[in-house]
């Protein structure tokens, strides 16, 4: 138990000494002194300590110490950290991710904070300006742009205490390459005579101006000096497979490579290239002249379809269809001619011949 003391036990030289040390109400109205009437501040207690001392009594002494060691003891009269009346305090703020792109979102990462109850208020920089309106933990949805220079300053709240703001290091808008989303040989089908095109479908969320690098191959094989997005008819034959590799570049970066689907130059149908209308047949005949084209080159076969009247003849070699008209035969006759190219490829030519009195 303490043991409790009264201002009376003191001798006259320092009894007023003694209420020197209990200054403002400290000491009872019955006169009794204990640790907790001799909390004054370290500052105010070495300084009644010192003021003992110079009444060089040894009693004296004894309650110049008992006052020191009522602070040391007393938690109350402990100082406060460097922050207090307890201000929050951030150690350390990021932004992640550390590599971000223009159409991403940003987000604050804190690290060492104190307090559990502390908020936070934020502003985001864009190249050392403030952003007007982005006080969030996350910035997205804003028109960020490649190489953009992205910070966060994060003030920490308790209360009504306010904390030392901290600015985060910078985070730098990386470029984002182009994609290729979609990429298809035209036209389809493709004959020899056709010239081949790679219609690309590609973005960049940079808005960068993209341009293509192509390798057109064949039967699995590069053709050389063809990187443009058409290939001439003059690079293919009938069957050959054809592909396509395209690479897309913003001029910073290349993006990922893409293969169009390959594509196989189907047969050419011939074509009958020569031009006849209704003929009205005078004096008995009818000659015509069957001029005909194939892309392949390839040996074609000409013929009469079934409904050709009767004598009419159609030589293979030489495409010309004659026809002796009966004496006395009028009216109209359909004339259907068929050229094939033996895969599969044909053509026909439709016309009506007319016979009667001139």
């Amino acid at each position: 138990m303490t043991k409790r003391m009264r201002i009376s036990d003191f001798g006259p030289p320092w009894r007023d000494f003694i209420k020197e040390v209990c200054w403002h109400g400290n000491i009872s109205e019955e006169g009794h002194i204990g640790p907790q009437h001799l909390e004054s501040g370290l500052g105010q207690g070495l300084r009644n300590y010192f003021l003992l001392m110079y009444y060089k009594n040894y009693g004296v002494l004894l309650v110049g110490v008992f006052i020191i060691l009522t602070f040391l003891i007393n938690p109350s009269c402990k100082s406060q950290p460097e922050n207090s009346p307890p201000y929050p305090a951030t150690l350390s703020v990021r932004i992640m991710p550390e590599n971000p792109r223009a159409s991403g979102k940003l987000s604050v990462v804190t690290e060492g904070v104190e307090g559990e109850n502390t908020a936070f208020k934020y502003c985001w920089k864009r190249n050392g300006q403030e952003i007007f309106g982005e006080t969030v933990k996350t910035l997205s949805h804003f028109n960020l742009s490649k190489h953009d220079a992205i910070s966060v300053v994060v003030t920490p709240l308790q209360g009504d205490a306010i904390g030392r703001p901290v600015e985060s290091a910078s985070v730098v808008i990386v470029n984002t390459e182009p994609i290729i989303s979609s990429a298809t040989i035209q036209p389809q089908p493709s004959y020899t005579n056709s010239q081949l095109e790679v219609k690309i479908k590609a973005f960049d969320e940079d808005d960068d101006l993209i341009v293509y690098s192509c390798q057109w191959i064949k039967n699995g094989e590069e053709i050389l000096n063809e990187t443009s997005h058409v290939l001439s008819s003059s690079c293919f034959e009938r069957g050959d497979s054809i592909q396509c590799r395209i690479i897309p570049s913003d001029r910073e970066v290349y993006g990922r490579t893409f293969e169009a689907e390959s594509i196989r130059i189907a047969n050419s149908p011939p074509l009958i290239t020569s031009r006849t209308r209704s003929e009205i047949a005078c004096e008995g005949f009818f000659m015509y002249k069957i001029d005909t084209n194939d892309p392949d080159h390839d040996i074609l076969v000409l013929s009469l379809s079934s409904s050709a009247p009767d004598g009419m003849t159609l030589d293979p070699a030489t495409g010309i269809v004659e026809w002796k008209i009966p004496k006395g035969l009028t009216g109209s006759y359909p004339i259907d001619i068929i050229v094939s190219d033996g895969y599969g490829g044909r053509c026909s030519q439709t016309f009506n011949i007319y016979t009667g009195e001139s």
